[in-house]
Parts: structure tokens; C-alpha cells; sequence
């Protein structure tokens, strides 16, 4: 696939990221005494909003990983897009000729260093890369017959700022430090994206390039996980008092 010189440096960009960001782990690391290392769960709802051919669309996914050392998250995340397009022939009235749906299906591995965690906000640099496909279903409008099917497998990568919000506790009752509100925004970048022939007829280039953003509500198994181990804790300690004082 020939790559223009914009994309190239696109690419080049997230590639940067990605070395950077591992630079940093890895330095910051070697300067710290060495800590048993901890793990524990995470978890993201991640709509995104977008442009896909100046067309705005909702992409829905969600994300589920681990936290290390409270310092990076690593997982995987799920998304999708159902969308709708017309057929930019029409007929003689100047109604579309045709009419069509287009699904996208990806997977990602990603990547998320905190630049840092505070008790009620967090700041973070997530960067993710990993494969899809996209496929077009075209429908006659007269028939409402099915006239071509296309599919195409892409490479998504991306990098993005997260800002989230936790919210605190209300007084004892924990568990509303659990949930917050999250803010991203990034770039998405697609190798392998190709053309579609045959689309309406015409010839259709994806293009699935350009930057998103969402708001989305988060929940923060780490502190889930936190409070149940200190709750286990506090019951075992409670128990040890009473068996003591018998």
C-alpha cells in the first residue's frame, strides 16, 4: 500500500508515542527501590465520537485490563459502529438510487500510562493498536434487494489525553468512590484501509483516519478492590478480637 507523506507522518507520530511513553516506564523504574509489584482490575466504557467522511458517528466499545504498580494499565478493548450511508446516484425525481449499512468490528491491545493518579482526579496517556474489519452491505431502494457485499480488514492504532473524575465517598458508604466521569480525546490512524470497489457503484475510499473524543461514565475497579480487601481485613481483624476475648 503506498502511504502519502501526511500519513507516513501520522504513523511516525503514533510510533513516537509508543517509544516514549515505554521510555518513561522503564526510566522511572530503574530509579525507584524495587516494590512487589501489584495488579488489579480495570475497566472502561469507551463510546467515541467521530468523523468518518465528515459524516459525525458514535462508536461504541469498552475496555477491560489490569493496573500495575498503580502506574499503567494494559488490556484489551472491544468496539463497533452500525451506521447508515445513500447512494450519491439518483434518479430522475433526485432520490438515491441506493442505500447501505456500514459495520465496523475492531479489537485493540492497548497501553496506558498515568502521568498521575490523585485521590479524586487522574491523568493519563493511552495508546492502543489492532485489527478490524469493515463491511458494506448496498441495497437497491426500488427492491430493497441486496446488490453487493464488500469487506475489508484494517489496522487500527491510536493515542489520545484521558482526564477522569472519581467521585468521593458519602460519609462511610464507599461505593460511590467507584464510579467517576471520564474524558478522552485523541487521533486514529488505520493502515491497510483500501478502497471499496463497487459501492453505489462507485468507487469508495474508507478513510477512517481523524480525531475523536468522548465523555463517558467510569468505573475504578481498583478501588473496588481495594475497599473489599480492607474489608476483609477489618472482618478478619474483628474476628481475631472476639475469639481473643473468649
Amino acid at each position: 500500500m503506498c502511504i502519502g507523506s501526511k500519513k507516513f507522518i501520522k504513523g511516525f507520530f503514533l510510533f513516537l508515542l509508543f517509544f516514549i511513553a515505554g521510555q518513561q516506564v522503564f526510566a522511572q523504574d530503574s530509579l525507584l527501590p524495587k516494590k512487589k509489584n501489584t495488579f488489579k482490575p480495570a475497566f472502561d466504557f469507551d463510546q467515541r465520537f467521530s468523523f468518518i467522511r465528515k459524516k459525525e458517528v458514535n462508536i461504541w466499545g469498552a475496555r477491560a485490563g489490569v493496573l500495575i504498580n498503580d502506574k499503567f494499565k494494559v488490556g484489551i478493548g472491544a468496539y463497533f459502529l452500525k451506521d447508515k450511508l445513500k447512494s450519491i446516484a439518483i434518479d430522475s425525481g433526485g432520490a438515491p438510487l441506493y442505500h447501505a449499512t456500514r459495520d465496523l468490528y475492531f479489537g485493540t491491545l492497548y497501553y496506558e500510562y498515568f502521568l498521575f493518579r490523585f485521590k479524586f482526579v487522574e491523568f493519563s496517556i493511552p495508546l492502543e493498536a489492532g485489527g478490524g474489519k469493515s463491511v458494506f452491505l448496498v441495497y437497491d431502494n426500488a427492491t430493497g434487494v441486496q446488490v453487493n457485499r464488500t469487506v475489508k480488514f484494517f489496522l487500527p492504532t491510536g493515542a489520545g489525553l484521558s482526564l477522569s473524575f472519581k467521585l468521593p465517598p458519602i460519609g462511610k458508604f464507599k461505593p460511590t468512590r467507584w464510579f467517576g466521569i471520564n474524558f478522552l480525546a485523541g487521533y486514529r490512524y488505520c493502515a491497510f484501509q483500501g478502497k471499496f470497489e463497487n459501492i453505489f457503484p462507485h468507487r469508495f475510499e474508507t478513510d477512517y483516519n481523524g480525531p475523536f473524543w468522548s465523555v463517558s461514565g467510569a468505573i475504578f475497579l481498583d478501588r473496588v478492590s481495594d475497599d473489599t480487601k480492607e474489608w476483609k481485613m477489618k472482618r478478619r481483624e474483628k474476628k481475631q478480637a472476639a475469639a481473643l476475648q473468649q
